[in-house]
């Protein structure tokens, strides 16, 4: 085993923070109004609505979901942690993958699509069994895509504004905590029907992909200039 100096180690560290201030897409001070007024943290907080709203939309009605499978309460119960176990899980080797590979907006768009595509599938099938796969499947980008996302606002922003921007971001985010369970209940009580309900929301999540894949363009956009 070689061991280095701690001069060695100074200068090798000092060599990956230059490069990370390098890569970034806006390296210079901001002020918090600055980053307040970032569009990219603007964009940022969009994506993570459109997180969260598959998030809470679908976990806040699942336990109403489930029970109208005709089965018992424990029965439920039971139930309801298997997309959250299955998520979890999901979410460890996710989150290692896009730290192994050092990509990021792709580990969040792929996962929000695969959200969409399950709340669409759902809103499609009469089988209780096919109706939980898709619901777990639905969970596995749910889970997923949280870790990744939460090292974007940092790769736009430094210092006081990354920690406005986050805070901004997580507020307009988590609206969506509100918005997409109260849409759910309101679609359920207008049809009757919890899937055309889950089906109504997949827009959000897409809305989320579609707007992390625009952040890649205008990274792509910053880094050509």
């Amino acid at each position: 085993m070689l061991f280095r100096s701690p001069a060695t180690e100074r200068a090798a560290l000092a060599t990956v923070l230059t490069a990370d201030r390098e890569a970034r897409v806006n390296p210079r001070h901001m002020s918090l109004r600055d980053g307040l007024r970032n569009p990219r943290i603007l964009l940022l907080s969009g994506i993570y609505f459109g997180c969260v709203a598959g998030n809470y939309g679908m976990t806040f009605w699942l336990p109403q979901i489930i029970k109208e499978f005709g089965l018992t309460n424990f029965q439920t119960g039971l139930l309801n942690a298997l997309p959250f176990v299955i998520g979890a899980g999901a979410m460890m080797l996710w989150s290692r993958h896009s730290d192994r590979t050092g990509e990021r907006i792709f580990h969040v768009a792929i996962p929000l699509a695969l959200v969409t595509l399950a709340l669409l599938a759902s809103s499609q099938l009469a089988s209780p069994v096919a109706m939980m796969a898709v619901l777990c499947v639905a969970g596995i980008g749910i889970f997923a895509n949280t870790p990744p996302f939460w090292t974007l606002p940092t790769s736009v922003t430094v210092g006081t504004a990354a920690a406005g921007g986050i805070a901004l971001v997580n507020s307009i985010g988590n609206l969506a905590g509100v918005l997409a369970p109260y849409l759910i209940g309101v679609i359920k009580d207008s049809t009757g029907s919890f899937r055309i309900a889950l089906g109504a929301l997949a827009i959000l999540p897409f809305a989320g992909m579609i707007l992390t894949l625009w952040l890649r363009r205008l990274h792509l956009a910053s880094a050509s200039r």
